[in-house]
């Protein structure tokens, strides 16, 4: 069996990348961040991003405010989330990347999968950001190659993670290695109170301890956002209970430090996502991840390369490990 590519397609005036094999199809906006907008499962016809119930993807002006434009799927982020000064310049809201087209070429591979090339020069600072996207010959499995390179003559200050927003029911439930977890953001003591501290997954509130790894209602009317530090693995999960259907990542754990675990659970917008993302440091914010001394510095045409997956998986309603050995990921 192989994989195939096919770049004829349009969406909403977008041209489409689109990549599948038996178990995965996946599309790709290259014009729009090279966003990443479908990753649907075929033998279930289920579609494990989230797409914004009142927004279509469309090109987007550099500059523009993340929330009150995006359509969903994932993206690339960096060098911050909330836009700020760095060296006195403006860096916008979500970064660079999002909002500008990337360069893009299908490319050839030797083991039947299916590779796009998508790559993207920062309009503000001397970066370039490059990600190969491989869809296996056989497996439900997205291989990810990435390359981030200062182009400058002065180091960087960075912070960069990998954004996928999942869409999400009552049924579904999020297992991380063991972890100290951080509440960041919070709409809610339900939710925890920002700055507290506590052992993934039991959240002490006044209310009584709350299990993180449930995902409440869309009628709780709350969210937040928590930081899993100390990570002792180097995965995440997200598992479907009722419908046993699954959608994981393995990450770099000497590149990606923390996660960054965004919770919607109706309280925001009126919307109902939840978002698992690898970043390089926290606060997420990068003058706050400077401040703590969290950042990445990359040093005068200094080359970071690494790779990560994302593995869907069936037949299990919890995680407690996703592995790699060579090209063959095993979720247990």
């Amino acid at each position: 069996m192989t994989a195939r590519l096919d770049a004829h397609w349009q969406y909403n005036g977008l041209r489409a990348v689109v990549l599948d094999n038996p178990a995965l199809q996946v599309t790709v906006f290259p014009e729009a961040g090279a966003r990443v907008y479908n990753l649907i499962h075929k033998p279930t016809d289920t579609n494990l991003l989230w797409h914004h119930p009142r927004t279509l993807p469309r090109l987007i002006p550099y500059g523009s405010i993340f929330d009150d434009t995006w359509p969903g799927g994932w993206d690339e982020i960096l060098p911050s989330t909330e836009a700020c000064q760095y060296r006195g310049e403006t860096l916008p809201n979500m970064g660079e990347l999002w909002a500008l087209p990337w360069d893009w070429q299908p490319m050839t591979t030797g083991d039947g999968s299916a590779c796009l090339y998508t790559g993207v020069s920062a309009a503000i600072l001397p970066l370039r950001y490059e990600r190969w996207l491989r869809l296996d010959a056989e497996q439900p499995v997205i291989h990810l190659r990435y390359r981030v390179t200062n182009l400058g003559l002065t180091p960087l200050d960075l912070i960069w993670g990998i954004h996928p927003v999942f869409a999400i029911s009552p049924n579904h439930r999020i297992d991380l290695p063991p972890c100290t977890g951080l509440v960041g953001q919070s709409s809610d003591e339900r939710l925890g109170v920002a700055g507290q501290e506590y052992p993934w997954p039991r959240l002490p509130t006044p209310s009584g301890t709350v299990d993180m790894r449930t995902v409440p209602p869309f009628e709780t009317n709350v969210f937040g956002g928590h930081y899993a530090t100390g990570l002792q693995g180097n995965w995440f999960a997200l598992t479907d209970t009722a419908r046993r259907i699954g959608v994981g990542m393995v990450f770099p754990s000497n590149v990606f430090k923390a996660l960054w675990v965004w919770q919607v659970y109706g309280g925001w917008r009126g919307l109902y996502q939840l978002a698992i993302e690898p970043w390089v440091g926290y606060p997420v914010q990068l003058n706050q991840a400077i401040e703590a001394g969290r950042q990445r510095i990359l040093q005068p045409r200094e080359i970071v390369e690494y790779e990560a997956a994302m593995v869907v998986y069936t037949g299990l309603e919890a995680v407690s490990s996703i592995t790699r050995d060579g090209e063959r990921y095993t979720v247990r």
